[in-house]
């Protein structure tokens, strides 16, 4: 699983997958809200590899300013409605709950993870070399903020680097090592 549910602060309005539905506040909601389910999602989901619907997630963010955090947080997956997945966890940091839905992009040929903080919504792209198991990110969000992401993963590891940019300017690095638990 991308912990991408470290990738939170994301702005953008955002065609989801199959079909133009729109993603909006209240539809991430609803989708966060629905049971899960046993529906087959998308080979392009379930080849992206790493998508552990239980996983322990190492985060380490480093700030310019020197300050330092780090987080260990336990992370739940669940398939809802054949075309999403959806992580939830508790982050300490962030003093609340953190959804993030994964979904397929037919037209953008991407995987797209949307996010909720602060009430915006907000989105990430996903492109992966499967032969080579790594992968890219991309968002940009708020005043000036940009994220790229370089990964790569294995059956039992997923390992991730996110440089934070604001303004054109080092604000922060970001990296999470996140592993399957029972």
């Amino acid at each position: 699983m991308k912990t991408s549910i470290a990738l939170l602060c994301f702005w953008c309005w955002a065609v989801a997958c199959f079909g133009q539905e729109t993603m909006t506040p209240e539809r991430f909601k609803e989708i966060v809200a629905m049971p899960g389910d046993a529906l087959p999602l998308p080979s392009q989901i379930t080849s992206a590899g790493s998508m552990w619907t239980n996983a322990i997630a190492s985060v380490v963010m480093k700030y310019q300013t020197g300050k330092v955090f780090t987080e260990t947080i336990k992370v739940s997956g669940k398939t809802v409605g054949g075309k999403y997945l959806v992580f939830t966890a508790q982050s300490k940091f962030y003093q609340q709950p953190m959804n993030s839905i994964v979904t397929y992009d037919a037209k953008a040929s991407a995987l797209k993870t949307y996010a909720l903080f602060g009430g915006v919504l907000t989105f990430t792209t996903s492109v992966a070399d499967y032969d080579k198991k790594i992968y890219a990110e991309n968002s940009s969000y708020g005043d000036g903020f940009d994220e790229i992401t370089v990964g790569s993963y294995s059956d039992t590891e997923n390992s991730e680097r996110t440089m934070v940019y604001q303004n054109g300017v080092l604000f922060m690095t970001r990296e999470v090592k996140t592993h399957p638990s029972r």
